[in-house]
């Protein structure tokens, strides 16, 4: 298995994913998952979602 990093378009983090699921991997987590797709307000974001 090999492995690459990316970086984050929304947070600009970057992060190791498996290099066969590298196109489909956009954002390094669903906070940013969802503030892509708009539907999560900069302070509103579920407690169980880490920063």
């Amino acid at each position: 298995m090999e492995y690459v990093t990316k970086k984050c378009p929304i947070c600009g983090h970057e992060f190791v994913v498996l290099e066969n699921v590298e196109k489909k991997a956009i954002y390094c987590t669903l906070k940013c998952l969802s503030a892509a797709q708009g539907k999560v307000k900069r302070g509103k974001v579920s407690s169980f979602m880490s920063v």
